[in-house]
């Protein structure tokens, strides 16, 4: 069986690694797509959330931006409507006006000016450079003649300073208020929008000229641009991912200037990566913890199978030697059997020559004496030849398990005879020392013999060649003791300790089973006895059977000791 070991030790290893990796990939691989499918949803679930969020910004910047601009206008209404050019020509009332007006910063200056673009009156910090200068040519007085009220494009003019203009002429278009505002706090109508720190906000008018600054330090917008964004503000201010940028466009001043609101795409999902590198690590994590897991109960569950295999077939192994030396014991007593007939037919004649030789004269048979030693010699053969049948026959009688009065003396040389011709040919010497006189002890007779048997095979093993077995009876207490101590190396520490443990042997491999002294023991145990095994103080070990002795039996043994 050795030589079978190493192809399962090989099949186990492979079964490890195949339980393992089941195992790895129906737990790890769920977990894995778990994860990449969930990092893929919350992905697009947080682009869907970002560009929502940002179309809602843009038409909150919108709805804030035109509320203002259309209520600079309508204060400039309002203050046509309660006045008239040649009171708002005054110096002292303008003034007040554009006190009233400035209180929050957002008007620069203020001015009235004529149906023919002359300045009436003015009041603000460009009085020297607006001194003078007539508008009737600038695009914004003519749009404002035209419609009364006008929001200009951010432009510079005489000032050479960017601002925009709100305009209202009165209802005769007799004359205009302008204002001025303050380009600083229009722009920052718009950097109040969170769009990141790698976006961008600016409105930029149908020319593609920017009227706010942009915070990525964008001057204008390409032709290509302008066209996105103004489908992107046709399609309802819808944010529309491009490239690495989403974008998101409405339109503001009477779809006079688009407002644009950019966002980086990276930049967006930082805090989402922020997560999914956190969920990586505690997936990577969990699929370690779920690989060692894997590896160690793999590991145990197919070591326990493979060992379990290992001592099934030392089991096997086992019962097929039991089973053949069973065989072997039924075929030894029918060769006694069949022995004693021709022995006894042998005898018979034997016994008849020597009877007829008895008839004969002496003086008439030459060589008489020659032929009755040879009669002699065959008679003592006959006689061990059926001694020896005589104890196999004894030693192979099936066992009904029920104790009978045993003589022990006799049980163990019945076994020891059959190990005489073994001993000599490995040159051990098989000394006895049998105490006359012992009690019967009460036991199944073939179930010690096996325990004998046993423990004298073993004693042959440990000495090998060139040794002794020394077999002594005695009584201790009401216990019969046989000591078979050997001459060998004796038993180790670990021996000892596990000497009756199952399939624990100190033989070779393929020479021992490691059950012998474990069956032997519970046969001792069953027939109330024990087995004790130690070491001798001389060198090698002793082995000690102990029988109960029946009470009776000792006490008859004892009265007849004393008398």
């Amino acid at each position: 069986m050795s030589g079978n070991f190493a192809p399962r030790d090989i099949y186990y290893a492979q079964q490890k690694y195949l339980f393992a990796l089941v195992f790895v990939v129906v737990s790890v691989v769920p977990l894995l797509l778990l994860n990449f499918n969930a990092s893929r949803v919350y992905e697009e679930s947080w682009m869907e959330r970002t560009s929502r969020e940002l179309s809602t910004l843009a038409h909150d910047r919108r709805e804030i931006i035109d509320r203002f601009l259309a209520a600079q206008e309508d204060q400039l209404a309002g203050f046509v409507s309660l006045y008239d050019a040649q009171e708002l020509s005054r110096h002292d009332r303008l003034a007040g006006l554009f006190s009233a007006l400035n209180r929050s910063g957002v008007i620069t200056d203020l001015g009235v000016i004529d149906r023919k673009g002359n300045h009436l009156a003015y009041q603000g910090p460009f009085a020297k450079e607006l001194a003078g200068r007539n508008y009737a040519e600038a695009p914004w007085f003519a749009e404002v003649m035209k419609g009364g009220r006008y929001v200009s494009d951010v432009f510079t003019g005489y000032r050479k300073v960017p601002h925009i203009i709100v305009a209202v002429a009165d209802p005769a278009k007799a004359w205009i208020l302008r204002a001025t505002i303050d380009l600083g706090f229009f722009s920052g109508l718009l950097q109040a929008a969170n769009v990141g720190p790698d976006g961008d906000a600016f409105i930029v008018n149908r020319s593609g000229e920017m009227q706010t600054p942009g915070r990525l330090g964008r001057t204008r917008v390409t032709a290509e641009e302008l066209t996105r964004f103004s489908a992107l503000a046709d399609a309802g201010g819808e944010a529309v991912q491009n490239d690495d940028m989403i974008h998101c466009a409405v339109y503001l001043n009477n779809r006079q200037w688009l407002l644009v609101l950019e966002t980086n795409v990276e930049s967006s999902l930082a805090p989402y990566d922020e997560a999914r590198r956190r969920d990586t690590v505690l997936v990577v994590v969990a699929s370690a913890a779920i690989v060692l897991v894997a590896i160690l109960l793999t590991h145990s569950m197919v070591g326990r199978l493979a060992r379990a295999e290992h001592e099934r077939n030392l089991l096997t192994n086992q019962v097929g030697e039991v089973e053949k030396m069973a065989l072997i014991g039924r075929l030894a007593a029918s060769v006694a059997h069949e022995i004693n007939n021709p022995l006894q037919l042998i005898s018979g004649q034997a016994g008849l020559m020597d009877d007829l030789m008895q008839d004969e004269k002496p003086e008439a048979v030459t060589h008489l004496g020659e032929y009755r030693q040879a009669l002699g010699k065959i008679r003592t053969q006959i006689a061990r030849a059926s001694t020896i049948t005589h104890r196999l026959l004894g030693f192979s009688r099936g066992s009904d398990g029920k104790p009978v009065a045993t003589d022990v003396n006799q049980a163990v040389e019945e076994t020891v005879a059959l190990f005489e011709h073994e001993a000599r040919r490995h040159r051990i010497e098989i000394a006895r020392d049998y105490r006359n006189g012992l009690p019967s002890a009460s036991c199944d007779p073939a179930q010690l013999q096996q325990v004998i048997l046993n423990v004298l095979h073993n004693a042959m093993d440990a000495i090998g060649q060139d040794g002794t077995i020394e077999i002594t009876s005695r009584l201790d207490g009401n216990r019969i003791v046989v000591d078979f101590a050997d001459t060998g190396p004796g038993l180790t520490l670990d021996a000892l300790e596990h000497l009756y443990d199952p399939f624990f042997t100190t033989k070779p491999k393929g020479k021992g089973t490691g059950l012998g002294l474990y069956v032997s023991q519970d046969i001792m145990m069953r027939l109330g006895g024990e087995l004790v095994a130690e070491n001798r103080g001389g060198g090698g070990a002793v082995f000690s059977l102990y029988l109960p002795v029946p009470p009776e039996t000792a006490d008859r043994f004892a009265d007849a000791v004393c008398m």
